[in-house]
């Protein structure tokens, strides 16, 4: 195997890899085994395509000007911590190494995608070999949980089983979607197979935030059948969909006493008016850390709404906000979760970045969600399912995920960018090909007798 094929292999590897890490605790800040990849990689892309670019200039400017504000905001308030610095260094580094590994690869969004969806199977697969071993006594994990329903929540190699979920999310949309059209995914592992290994794994991480990524898969799946169409008559079996989700969402809740709690109380926390130290006791730990979280963010926010409090400072406002709305029995009571991540992507943004930071991301969100363009072109239907599949994984961690470039966030990042701007490109141009008038011929010449 070439050397390109190894390094590749271990980039899209390092998706998986968050919970492999040296000398964790012993150093300030956590050195994941992928970064010695990614110094391989980069030197790699450095030497073969012997260039400097390491990040594309859209993304140059728009990171540039969010460290800079953030740098400014932070010194001049004397709030300037290692948390801004690791912050820092972690985004430059990450979304360089992923960047330069898509470029060395010719950009083929395609190829590198279905590397993912590949490995995305085996680490399903060992994540049910996880699960049967816990059914018959044998725990590999210190961690693993029990459910009411009997069967215990998968890690797998992941540090969580929610980021398992989260993990496999894109791979799960893609293979759904394929499956269901009767196309082949990938000629090694059969389709049956695959989709069952990856379905079941996703299932039994037991993952509240991943009820999120089906009901996302569900949606886009419709969306794309054209089911929710007006302007179809298709649109005649919604109701019987509608109907099959209430009474599949009704079931989770009756069955999954862990999820009904999470969803009953998180949901009553936001939506209640109430702030009294009664009301707030009765939230489980998950539910308590997304809504402290967010009331911490909100006065953070309300300090610098433009610019926010800048990059890695959420756990300096943690501390300094929290005796404004909880006791400190609270801390006791629930201990301190979910800090420095502030345990979603949304709330982090709004507490570190405020409306420019919000503005950016959002914008580069909704403006390269492809929708259905593509899908019906047999050449770019892919394309259309990658950006569909990361789309719900961005939803997702915006919910409950605040890290900025855990999970491969950036190699998700980027592919998902790509995708779009390769089926923005290609049905241009098969427009303008269609368009172009056909050149007449002069007649043929009459035959002289």
């Amino acid at each position: 195997m070439k050397f390109k094929n190894i390094i590749s292999w271990a980039m899209v590897a390092s998706v998986f890899m968050d919970d492999f890490i040296i000398l964790r605790h012993r150093i300030p800040f956590d050195f994941y085994v992928y970064y010695l990849v990614f110094i391989i990689s980069i030197f790699y892309y450095i030497r073969t395509k012997k260039s400097i670019k390491l990040l594309p200039r859209w993304f140059s400017i728009s990171i540039t000007v969010l460290i800079l504000t953030s740098l400014a905001v932070t010194l001049l308030s004397n709030t300037y911590s290692l948390g801004v610095t690791k912050q820092v260094i972690g985004l430059i580094f990450t979304s360089i190494a992923y960047y330069t590994f898509i470029a060395y690869n010719n950009f083929e969004i395609k190829k590198i995608f279905r590397m993912y969806v590949f490995l995305a199977f085996f680490v399903a697969l060992e994540g049910l070999l996880e699960e049967v071993l816990n059914m018959n006594g044998i725990h590999i994990n210190d961690k693993m949980k029990r459910t009411d329903m009997g069967f215990y929540r998968i890690f797998g190699i992941m540090g969580e089983p929610y980021f398992l979920a989260v993990v496999l999310l894109p791979a799960l949309f893609f293979v759904f979607s394929k499956v269901t059209d009767f196309e082949r995914i990938i000629s090694k592992v059969n389709n049956y197979v695959m989709i069952s290994v990856i379905a079941l794994c996703f299932v039994l991480t037991f993952s509240s935030a991943g009820v999120i990524g089906i009901g996302g898969i569900v949606a886009l799946w419709l969306y794309n059948k054209k089911i929710l169409s007006l302007k179809s008559w298709r649109i005649v079996f919604l109701p019987i969909v509608l109907l099959i989700v209430s009474y599949s969402f009704s079931n989770i809740q009756k069955e999954w006493k862990e999820f009904n709690i999470k969803y009953t109380q998180t949901l009553g926390a936001f939506t209640s008016l109430s702030t009294k130290k009664e009301d707030i006791e009765k939230l489980n730990t998950s539910s308590f850390a997304l809504y402290s979280n967010f009331v911490i963010a909100k006065a953070s926010f309300a300090e610098r709404p433009l610019t926010g409090s800048g990059l890695g400072t959420h756990e300096t406002n943690y501390k300094k906000h929290f005796g404004k709305f909880f006791d400190d029995d609270f801390i006791i009571r629930y201990g301190v979760f979910n800090t420095a991540d502030a345990n979603s992507l949304f709330v982090r943004l709004m507490s570190e970045t405020g409306l420019m930071g919000l503005g950016l991301f959002f914008t580069f969100l909704l403006k390269n969600f492809l929708r259905r363009r593509g899908y019906d072109d047999k050449e770019l239907k892919d394309y259309t399912l990658i950006n569909q599949g990361i789309f719900i994984l961005i939803i997702v961690r915006l919910v409950r995920t605040g890290n900025y470039f855990g999970n491969g966030f950036f190699l998700f990042f980027f592919i998902y960018y790509f995708s779009y701007k390769i089926v923005k490109a290609r049905l241009a141009e098969k427009k303008r090909l269609r368009e172009q008038p056909v050149r007449a011929f002069p007649p043929p010449m009459s035959i002289q007798a």
